[in-house]
């Protein structure tokens, strides 16, 4: 065999090689992914929930039965429970026709759960959570709530389809349950950012700097929006991974409104 096949041989060789070493990469990282999947899939498909009739979707709930004067409502799954099983869980977040369908966890800082799932264990999917600077019954004026965006579109990674005006316009809303209250996140914008996870949610001194930065935020927003935003709303900002620069984030926002 004369040098130049020796040559070509080679280079075959070392694709072949590189070729299985990137293809088994990515099998790999799908099964990482596809096992914190499982553990969420699993964790909703044992879930005693609030029937589904009394559950509605982007639009006003049914007032609740009242039985001797006393509200029947009941939160959408039992906390309590949940609570004995993965301690820090404040709350429960669903968007229809979506994977999102995730208990939201809090702890006393932001580390904790970006990469541990809600019974502790250890996966670099994390969970889906609260800012630790954040009041625990989603009262305050700005609210973060992070969550990875994996590579098999689970956890926040349906938040991309956002850019697409259409999935905005049919995934308007996003539900989320407290132990207290039944909440829906009413989205009015969508942008880039760098990464906030290391600072604190915004802190506004008037109603006119509150406004200033809601208009800011539709300005640069990747869908457009006719949720109407007044001074006395209050804010949650959804906080995922992106790639359109090194440390990017998604931020989708919405004013929230108990139902």
């Amino acid at each position: 065999m004369n040098k130049k096949k020796i040559i070509l041989f080679s280079i075959l060789a070392i694709c072949i090689v590189a070729a299985g070493v990137f293809t088994t990469l990515i099998v790999r990282e799908l099964l990482i992914d596809r096992q914190s999947q499982s553990f969420y899939e699993n964790i909703a498909a044992e879930l005693e929930r609030r029937p589904e009739s009394d559950v509605t979707d982007n639009t006003q709930p049914e007032q609740p039965d009242v039985i001797d004067g006393t509200d029947a409502w009941t939160p959408y799954v039992d906390f309590n429970a949940l609570n004995d099983e993965f301690p820090g869980i404040v709350g429960w977040i669903k968007l229809e026709d979506t994977p999102i369908d995730y208990p939201v966890m809090q702890y006393t800082n932001n580390d904790h759960f970006l990469s541990r799932l809600p019974d502790g264990t250890t996966h670099r999917n994390g969970s889906i959570f609260l800012d630790y600077r954040n009041n625990n019954d989603f009262s305050d004026k700005s609210i973060l709530i992070y969550g990875h965006a994996t590579g098999t579109g689970d956890m926040f990674g349906v938040f991309k389809n956002y850019r697409d005006q259409d999935f905005y316009e049919s995934h308007p809303v996003i539900n989320l349950y407290t132990p207290e209250n039944d909440f829906q996140i009413i989205l009015f914008a969508g942008h880039v950012a760098h990464s906030v996870r290391d600072h604190p949610p915004p802190n506004f001194e008037s109603d006119e700097d509150f406004m200033a930065y809601i208009d800011h935020l539709k300005g640069i927003s990747v869908f457009n929006s006719n949720t109407e935003v007044t001074a006395n709303d209050r804010i949650v900002s959804l906080v995922t991974c992106t790639y359109d620069f090194n440390d990017a984030r998604l931020i989708i926002v919405g004013i929230i409104k108990e139902t």
